[in-house]
Order: C-alpha cells, then structure tokens, then sequence
C-alpha cells in the first residue's frame, strides 16, 4: 500500500481483504458442483462429464442410495464407494465420478419407498471433443451406428455459458453430450442406450465448443468474488511436478 494512502482507507481495505478471505473460507463447495434434480417419484436421465462433482438431489432426511450398474448386477448401497457421500439433507454427493459409476442411482425413504431415482451416464472427458468457432473448427457431424435398429448418433448441446471475462473480449463455451436415437423412439444418453454392449467408434464422445464473446460488466456482482490463496514459494523443494485446482472451478459454468 503507498505511504501516501491515509490511514482510514488502510484499514477498510484490509478490513475487506479479511472479509473476501472468511467467505473464500466458509463459502460452501457445492456452489461449484451441479445440482441435479428431478420431480418426487420421478426417474430422471441424464447424461453428465466424468470427473466433475455433481449432486444428486433427494430431500429425505433418512434416505438411503442404491445403485446399479447396468452390468447385471444387483443394486447395492453407495456407502461402500469411496468418492460418493451423502449429504446432511438425503442428497447425494459424487466426487470425481468415474464413466464406470453410469448406472441407476434410487434414493428410498427408511420404509424403502421411491423417493426419486436417476439413470446418469457419466461420459468420458478424457475424450471430449473441443472446437473454437473462431478458428473454423467444426463440432461432430450426426452419424448411423450399425447395430441394426437403425441408431442415429448425436450431440445435444447444452445452452452456452456465460462469458468468462466482462468489459473486454472473452469466451464462453456450451457443453454437448453424446445422444443414440432410434426411429421414432426418445433419444438416449449414448452409454445408457448401449448398456453392456461392446461397441466402440470415434463418434462416440462428449463435445465442447467455445467461441470469443464481450458482454458489459455488471458491478453489483463483481462487487465480491469468493478467492483462494496459496503458498506456493517452497513447491520447487519437495517435488518437479504440481497441479493447481481452484476449488470453486467447474466445467458447468
């Protein structure tokens, strides 16, 4: 801070560092992991990136989570996965979700009643496909699969995301799943269709495309962002390799 700055402004402005640093440090993680919802007793698909935190939601106190994969095997209790909790409130948490964990996911009531149930498909995002309009690139073209229902393979794009930067040139990109769809039949998530079926072709894989954007700043919400900081001078010491996540990060928005 400059010597010249008098001492009133020192000490709101270290007054609202403290204050950015207590939310960056009480704000809860699951604003940046995606909530997924569905209507009471409802079944609900839907197809997701691997590796990306998700929420489940199912407003039981005592629920209880069972999933299945659709290898055959019985459903059993999620306790038993490592990278999978459930929340205080009966919702379910998936940390880093692997393709393997795409199943039939029940949340039950402590009388093992229904109380919603999810078939996610939790794609690949070590093969994501990713384009940039500003370069030409084009996204997946609709391709046949030949397994003899006459399938379509194609992406279903979600609507894009928000600038990353405000006031001056930026991006914002929009995520695409892979969808099979039969003639006249509802389109399916791609490995939610396929099931146990051994079938592999390139076209088979999630999409992102990005493109440049420049919208205006609004000040009211730039006003306080949540951040992080970290002490990265010894790194060097210990080890040649380091990764940096920011906790707050997500591919959904």
């Amino acid at each position: 801070m400059p010597p010249w700055f008098p001492a009133s402004f020192c000490s709101l402005y270290i007054a609202m560092l403290t204050i950015l640093w207590l939310l960056s440090l009480f704000l809860p993680a699951s604003c940046a992991q995606l909530l997924v919802t569905c209507a009471y007793k409802g079944l609900c698909q839907q197809a997701l990136l691997s590796g990306n935190d998700v929420v489940l939601q199912c407003d039981h106190l005592q629920a209880y989570w069972y999933f299945s994969s659709f290898q055959g095997e019985d459903p059993f209790l999620v306790s038993s996965l490592p990278n999978i909790k459930k929340l205080p409130g009966g919702s379910l948490q998936l940390n880093k979700p692997q393709p393997s964990q795409t199943g039939l996911y029940r949340c039950e009531d402590n009388n093992t009643a229904l109380v919603v149930e999810y078939e996610i498909d939790f794609q690949d995002v070590t093969m994501l496909h990713i384009t940039h309009k500003g370069l030409g690139q084009n996204p997946l073209q609709n391709q046949s699969l030949s397994l003899g229902r006459e399938e379509m393979v194609f992406t279903h794009w979600e609507p894009w995301q928000d600038c990353n930067r405000c006031g001056v040139p930026g991006e914002r990109k929009r995520l695409g799943y892979c969808y099979i769809q039969e003639s006249l039949e509802n389109p399916m998530p791609c490995w939610l269709y396929l099931g146990d079926e051994k079938v592999w072709s390139s076209r088979l894989r999630p999409e992102m495309q990005v493109e440049a954007c420049l919208v205006p700043c609004n000040e009211s919400e730039e006003l306080i962002q949540p951040f992080f900081t970290s002490d990265i001078s010894k790194l060097g010491q210990s080890t040649n390799n380091v990764q940096l996540t920011c906790p707050l990060a997500s591919i959904y928005r």
